[in-house]
C-alpha cells in the first residue's frame, strides 16, 4: 500500500507550478486507487493549503478534500502513532506532523509514501520515501510505481 503526502495533491491545483502540476496529474491519474490509502491528516492539510496558500474558496477546498475520502481508503492517527510522533519530536528527529503521518501510515500498512518534503529514498519509521518529481518529469521510480 502507498500513501501520498499533501504536497502532491496540492500541485493538482497549483497553477503557479505548471511542471509539477502536470507531473502530479499524471501520477495521481495513473495510480490505481486500490493501491493508495490517504491519511485523514492529509485531507485536513489539503483543504487548509488550498484555502490559505492558493486562496481557493472554502467550498472548492472542502470538495477537493472530500474527493480524497471518496476515492481512496483512509486512515487516522491512533494514540500509539501520536506517542511515536511525540517521541520523534522530542528526540529532534522529525517534526510532529511528518512523524504522525508516517507512524499512522505504517500502522495502516503503507510501505511507501510519495512526498517531496522528506528525504528521497529514506526509510523513515518503516515507510520508504519516494519523491516522484524529476527534472524531466516523473522520475524512473515513479514511472515504475505507476506500471506495477
Amino acid at each position: 500500500m502507498i500513501t501520498i503526502d499533501t504536497n502532491i495533491f496540492v500541485y493538482l491545483s497549483d497553477d503557479d507550478q505548471p511542471a509539477k502540476q502536470t507531473q502530479a496529474l499524471e501520477l495521481i491519474g495513473a495510480l490505481a486507487a486500490d493501491k493508495v490509502a490517504v491519511g485523514l491528516q492529509v485531507v485536513g492539510e489539503l483543504q487548509n493549503v488550498l484555502r490559505r496558500k492558493l486562496r481557493q474558496p472554502p467550498w472548492v477546498a472542502a470538495q477537493a478534500a472530500r474527493n480524497l475520502i471518496v476515492r481512496y481508503a483512509n486512515f487516522t492517527a491512533t494514540p500509539s502513532a501520536v506517542e511515536l510522533a511525540l517521541t520523534q519530536l522530542a528526540a529532534g528527529r522529525l517534526n510532529y506532523w511528518d512523524a504522525l503521518l508516517l507512524a499512522s501510515a505504517k500502522e495502516a500498512g503503507c510501505v511507501q509514501i510519495l512526498s517531496e518534503d522528506l528525504q528521497d529514498g529514506a526509510d523513515v519509521l518503516g515507510v520508504r520515501v519516494l519523491n516522484p518529481f524529476g527534472p524531466e518529469g516523473l522520475n524512473d521510480q515513479a514511472r515504475a510505481l505507476i506500471a506495477s
